[in-house]
C-alpha cells in the first residue's frame, strides 16, 4: 500500500456527506421499517422485536448502499483512508511481533515499522490530528537512526502485508 496525497478539504466534505447521509438513512429507514413491520404483524401495537427488526433491516440496507457506492470515483479518498486505517490497525495488532523483530534487527520488522509510523503520520495529517505529531516525528527520527546504524535503506513502498506473517514465524 502506498501513501497518496489527497485534498483534505474535499475529503472532509465528502466524508461528512457520507456520514450524515448514513445517519439520516439509518434514522429514516429504521423508523419507517419499524412502523411498517408493526402495522403488518402487530396491528399497530408496540413490539421490541419488530422495532429491532426494522433497525437491523435498515442497517443491512445502508451497508448494501455502502458496498454499491464505495466503487464510485468520488468515494476513492474515503475508501483509501478506510483501507489505510485498516492496514495500520492490522499492524498494531501484531505489534509484539514487530517489536521482537526490531530487537533482532530483522529487515521485515523495519519495513513494517517504517510504514506504520509514516502511514500514521500521513493519516494524522489528513484528519488534522496534530496533537501527537511531535511524538510521532520523534519516533520516526529514532527509527531513521536505527536504520542508519543497521546499514539499511527502507522506504514506504517496501511494505507488503505478508511481511507481518513473516515476522510471526
Amino acid at each position: 500500500m502506498e501513501l497518496r496525497k489527497i485534498d483534505k478539504a474535499t475529503y472532509k466534505k465528502r466524508l461528512n456527506q457520507v456520514q450524515g447521509g448514513a445517519v439520516v438513512a439509518l434514522f429514516a429507514l429504521s423508523l419507517s421499517l419499524s412502523e411498517l413491520y408493526r402495522a403488518l404483524w402487530a396491528d399497530g401495537e408496540s413490539s421490541f422485536w419488530l422495532n429491532a427488526a426494522g433497525v437491523v433491516t435498515a442497517a443491512l440496507l445502508v451497508a448494501g448502499a455502502f458496498r454499491f457506492i464505495k466503487a464510485k470515483p468520488w468515494m476513492s479518498d474515503i475508501v483509501y483512508t478506510w483501507e489505510l486505517k485498516k492496514e495500520l490497525n492490522r499492524i498494531y495488532r501484531h505489534t509484539k511481533y514487530v517489536e521482537a523483530g526490531l530487537a533482532e534487527q530483522r529487515e521485515e520488522a523495519f519495513k513494517v515499522h517504517y510504514f506504520s509510523l509514516h502511514g500514521s503520520r500521513h493519516l494524522y495529517q489528513i484528519e488534522d490530528n496534530t496533537l501527537t505529531l511531535p511524538e510521532l516525528n520523534e519516533k520516526i527520527d529514532e527509527l531513521d537512526q536505527q536504520l542508519e546504524a543497521a546499514g539499511l535503506t527502507v522506504s514506504i513502498t517496501d511494505y507488503e502485508p505478508w511481511l507481518l506473517e513473516a515476522l510471526k514465524s
